[in-house]
């Protein structure tokens, strides 16, 4: 799939910003496709079509449309799975974002990483910084930590961009999942955890600013405020329409997950509002903003359940 917006901007490969998208079949990929800036195209190929495993086509994908950044969004995210299998999440969150950095840096083509909150370990009792330092937590945790160090040790023109909590249209996701509990009754959801919920529509134009511009390192992107799982799903009943009774407090411990979960997840976001003066909405307003649309797409009269 390849997208182009608006008017042609020269940046010194060809004549338009041409960007390759990997993991563009994803939540955020598919948001990314949304909201490409004019004077850029993006090529979002499904992972069928151009593996990350295969760095030579990869290559000659690169050098035959001319692309002048690279966003890499591909990721394993399952994190009770990546428990099971340490191998695997190593290999996708850590490895081949290394080797594909090592080869975008010897071709001066700048990539953009997406990471999580989960390098860090959840401890602290403030939003953490940018330059904190990590402690990641379960294999999850630990193979993105391992990807990011990646990255930074290939020695090229990179952004590392860290979010949290995404959600989107088509999901799958919290918010999707929750819905649909909801719509059937009562559902049991987490209060000691700590979050910041991103709508990925919200975090898309965030993350073409930072692709590019010519900020380098790490950055920190998410909704403002913070909320727990329990007061999320709360104020998703609201946007719904439904009781806020149907959602019931419960611990992460009552659930017996594999993968630990951060207890404190808020990403300061400091360098994204200073060095580039972006901040992303409230999560309020992103959750709002993600039930206007999709009412949007709901033909009037229909509820959710009618619409197949």
């Amino acid at each position: 799939i390849e997208k182009q917006v608006g008017a042609i901007d020269g940046d010194g490969r060809g004549m338009t910003k041409k960007v390759l998208v990997l993991g563009g079949g994803g939540l955020l990929g598919r948001a990314l496709g949304r909201h490409v800036p004019a004077g850029w195209t993006a090529d979002l190929p499904a992972r069928s079509e151009l593996p990350l495993e295969d760095v030579d086509a990869i290559l000659r994908r690169i050098e035959r449309d001319a692309i002048s950044r690279v966003i890499l969004t591909a990721a394993w995210t399952r994190v009770d799975d990546c428990e099971a299998d340490p191998d695997r999440a190593f290999f996708v969150n850590g490895h081949l974002p290394g080797r594909l950095a090592a080869v975008l840096a010897r071709i001066d083509v700048p990539l953009t990483f997406l990471s999580t909150d989960y390098v860090f370990d959840g401890s602290a009792s403030r939003p953490y910084r940018e330059y904190d330092p990590p402690g990641p937590r379960g294999v999850y945790a630990r193979s993105k930590w391992y990807g990011e160090c990646a990255v930074r040790e290939a020695a090229g023109d990179y952004r590392i961009v860290r979010t949290s909590g995404l959600y989107g249209p088509g999901g799958p996701d919290f918010v999707s999942a929750v819905s649909a509990r909801l719509a059937q009754g009562t559902v049991s959801v987490v209060d000691d955890q700590i979050v910041a919920p991103t709508r990925v529509d919200d975090l898309a134009p965030a993350v073409w600013r930072i692709a590019g511009s010519c900020v380098r390192g790490t950055l920190h992107a998410t909704a403002q405020g913070e909320t727990t799982w329990f007061g999320f799903a709360r104020e998703l009943a609201r946007n719904l329409g439904l009781p806020e009774s149907r959602v019931e407090p419960t611990t992460t411990a009552s659930l017996g997950r594999p993968a630990p979960r951060p207890a404190y997840s808020i990403l300061n976001g400091h360098r994204l509002r200073t060095e580039l003066g972006v901040e992303l909405p409230t999560w309020q307003e992103g959750l709002r903003r993600h039930f206007e649309e999709e009412r949007a797409k709901t033909p009037s009269g229909a509820t959710p359940e009618d619409v197949s």
